[in-house]
């Protein structure tokens, strides 16, 4: 019985004792109290970081700006915060801040920017010498004027001015991969820009164009980027940046018009074995570029109805204007053109040295072809 009482006063002893070190014992801090250091960005020309602390507690909210140097000719390209376990991308909000909840460890914040100056040429590309840099907004220029990227489109030509590393072409790539982007989308958007490669002998890439489609930008200036990566070294390319100023077009002066008809008489050449290559050309003698107006009028033999040796056609005549008639065949070469002759066959129009005019709306003429 002794030594039961024994042990048990010897583990009541035991258990006292081990509360008694247990309450003793300083408290761990709690977790949401802690301060967490925040490491900055590695300092840069490209842009600052402002506002951002050294450190943080546990669900507190971290907030900074960051300031480009030349806002214009550079890109953000990715705001990072990272840590061990911890990887956020940052957007920035509408007043310009970038903000994160401070997790529980150390973190760093990454800044990724691309400034891009302009520049005449950057290792195997130059820009040519030629180039425009402002352009005008398209604009119609008489009705059912359509666009032709072919004709219309802003052309930025690049030229290789020096032998890429590795090529097995004289300043040529025969392995290449080109891009073009916009660093002010609201006057040149990204999808207003094509890159197209010009090819010498074949395979062998010299030039590289771009062409902006006039119909999709809006006034304003905006940095132009080209990169042309070298197929035949990894990680070498080539990177140019030009500005680009957008102007809006001046309103265009509008020109009464009439319609009007003119019956040619082919019969003499109607048999010519080049008169179906032929086609009428009006040209408008009193046109300016100010006017929302046609300057010449093109009509093909070949989709008018031949009646009785003649075929009639109707145009768009400005009030008050002289036209030459003459004619175009779609041949290599020019044949003579055949003369035109008036007979005094006329209601509200005059012909004569090339000239036509008309004096009312609704007026027709006769011509004769020899």
């Amino acid at each position: 019985m002794k030594k039961f009482m024994l042990k048990l006063v010897t583990a009541i002893l035991l258990l006292t004792l081990t509360f008694s070190l247990f309450a003793c014992k300083p408290k761990e801090p709690q977790e949401e109290n802690t301060t967490y250091s925040i490491q900055a960005p590695a300092q840069s020309e490209v842009y600052s970081v402002t506002g951002l602390p050294q450190s943080a507690t546990k669900g507190a909210t971290v907030s900074f700006k960051i300031v480009l140097t030349h806002p214009d000719d550079t890109i953000l390209n990715s705001v990072t915060v990272k840590g061990t376990n911890t990887n956020l991308q940052l957007k920035a909000s509408a007043d310009g801040n970038y903000t994160f909840s401070m997790p529980s460890e150390p973190v760093s914040v990454t800044v990724d920017a691309s400034y891009y100056p302009d520049n005449d040429s950057d290792n195997f590309l130059s820009w040519d010498s030629d180039n425009v840099t402002t352009v005008e907004k398209w604009q119609a220029a008489f009705e059912e004027d359509e666009y032709l990227d072919f004709a219309d489109d802003f052309l930025l030509t690049a030229t290789i001015t020096s032998q890429p590393s590795q090529s097995p072409a004289n300043f040529a790539l025969t392995s290449h991969t080109e891009n073009a982007f916009s660093l002010n989308g609201d006057v040149v958007p990204d999808d207003a820009i094509k890159v197209e490669a010009l090819y010498r002998d074949g395979n062998q890439a010299n030039q590289f164009v771009l062409r902006i489609d006039r119909t999709k930008v809006s006034a304003g200036s905006a940095k132009i980027v080209l990169v042309v990566e070298n197929g035949h070294k990894f990680g070498d390319k080539a990177v140019l940046a030009c500005t680009v100023t957008v102007t809006e077009p001046e309103p265009l002066e509008r020109v009464e018009t009439w319609t009007a008809t003119i019956v040619f008489d082919i019969s003499a050449i109607q048999n010519d074995e080049n008169t179906q290559k032929m086609a009428f050309v009006l040209e408008d003698l009193d046109y300016e570029q100010t006017m929302y107006l046609r300057p010449s009028q093109m009509f093909d033999i070949e989709d008018l109805q031949i009646v009785d040796g003649k075929v009639t056609v109707q145009f768009i005549y400005a009030k008050g204007h002289s036209y030459s008639v003459s004619f175009h065949y779609y041949m290599s070469t020019q044949p003579a053109y055949p003369t035109v002759e008036f007979d005094g066959e006329a209601d509200g129009a005059e012909y004569a040295v090339n000239q036509l005019t008309f004096e009312k709306d609704g007026g027709w003429i006769h011509l004769t072809l020899k």
